[in-house]
């Protein structure tokens, strides 16, 4: 029997040294962190709301084995899927997107909302109105990711919104 030569190694420094730094790798590296953490979170939401898988899976009309799978992080999920397990808890999913570190929406699914409570399920953090003060940075930039018609339009119906006529006005 030969002797292992990596017995008694940093077993990260040995991943380090064969898997190239590249943003491929930090991206898939982060995809990785970030589902099992889902995956955490999804388990702790349904033993906190005191459910078995077995009691989950018959609120959502499926096999046991499918919120087995979806609580682990070894397999894809799809949005559609988590929603459906979230809404099935009575939970709600919040999601921030962050523009140079910095929180510049927050999408709440508003599961359990009616129509009306849909219309607050976006969360601009930074206004583009000039009376508004962002709700994190006093000092917000103004990022050109759109193009300026498509800007006009979104502020357009940001004052429909505002004006309370919800998503669905006219």
């Amino acid at each position: 029997m030969t002797k292992n030569p990596h017995i008694g190694s940093d077993a990260l420094a040995f991943l380090d040294s064969i898997i190239p730094d590249t943003p491929e790798s930090r991206l898939a590296e982060r995809q990785e962190i970030f589902r099992i953490a889902l995956t955490q979170a999804m388990r702790d939401g349904r033993k906190r709301a005191g459910l078995t898988q077995k009691q989950l899976a018959e609120k959502l009309g499926v096999g046991q084995s499918w919120v087995s799978k979806l609580e682990s992080a070894n397999n894809d999920h799809t949005f559609e899927s988590v929603m459906a397990y979230l809404n099935a808890l009575g939970a709600d999913f919040e999601a921030s997107i962050l523009l140079e570190g910095q929180k510049a929406t927050v999408i709440a699914a508003k599961l359990g909302a009616n129509r009306e409570g849909v219309d607050a399920a976006i969360e601009p953090v930074w206004e583009s109105t000039k009376d508004s003060q962002p709700k994190e940075e006093s000092n917000s930039p103004e990022f050109e990711l759109i193009p300026p018609e498509e800007k006009n339009k979104c502020r357009k119906a940001q004052a429909v919104i505002a004006s309370g006529g919800g998503l669905w006005a006219a």
